[in-house]
C-alpha cells in the first residue's frame, strides 16, 4: 500500500473533517454511550485550522487523493497557550476506519517525533481518547491517569493523559 505522507494546509480542511467524521464516530463507539459521543462528536469532527495552519500537521494522502491519516504536534497545550520548554503534545489523530492496522498512525507519529526533536522538544504528552489508548501505548506511551478533556466549556470527554520521551528516538 502506497501513500504520500505531507503537511497539511488549510486548504485540506474540508478533507480532515471528512476524515474525522469517518473515523471518530466507527472507531470511539466502543468506548463512550452515545449521549456522551454524540455532542462531543460534533467539536471533535471539525478539522482544527490552527493545527492546520501551523506547518506541524500532517496528512497521509493514498494516490486517489483520499486522505486515510492525520496527526500533529503542538508546543502550545490543547485549548490552551500554555507552553512548557521541552514538551509538545499530540494533536487531532485519526485513521480513516477501513485503513487501520496498516501502520498509517504510526508513519504519521514518527513525522511528528522527527520534526519535534528538531524543535527541540523531549517529550510528548497526549490527551487520548479511552478508545485510543491502546494506539498510544503501542507507540510507547505511559499512561500517567484518566483525565476530563475540555472540548468546549461545559462539554468534557473522559480520556486518558499520557506521555512519552521522545528524544530516546534521537540517540536510539
Amino acid at each position: 500500500m502506497y501513500y504520500d505522507l505531507r503537511v497539511a494546509t488549510i486548504q485540506d480542511a474540508e478533507a480532515v473533517s471528512e476524515l474525522l467524521r469517518a473515523s471518530y464516530p466507527r472507531l470511539m463507539r466502543s468506548a463512550y454511550e452515545e449521549e456522551v459521543l454524540s455532542p462531543a462528536l460534533q467539536v471533535m469532527t471539525k478539522a482544527n485550522p490552527s493545527l492546520l495552519s501551523s506547518g506541524k500537521f500532517y496528512l497521509a494522502i493514498l494516490p486517489t487523493g483520499l486522505v486515510v491519516g492525520c496527526g500533529g504536534w503542538s508546543p502550545e497545550q490543547p485549548g490552551k497557550e500554555t507552553v512548557e520548554q521541552r514538551l509538545g503534545h499530540v494533536r487531532h489523530f485519526a485513521v480513516h476506519p477501513d485503513w487501520t492496522r496498516r501502520g498509517i498512525g504510526r508513519s504519521v507519529f514518527t513525522v511528528c517525533v522527527r520534526a519535534a526533536c528538531a524543535a527541540g522538544l523531549m517529550t510528548f504528552e497526549c490527551n487520548s481518547s479511552l478508545n485510543a489508548e491502546k494506539f498510544y501505548r503501542a507507540l510507547g506511551f505511559v499512561r500517567i491517569r484518566e483525565i476530563d478533556i475540555e472540548l468546549k466549556p461545559s462539554l468534557m470527554l473522559r480520556g486518558v493523559l499520557m506521555r512519552r520521551n521522545i528524544y530516546e528516538d534521537l540517540v536510539s
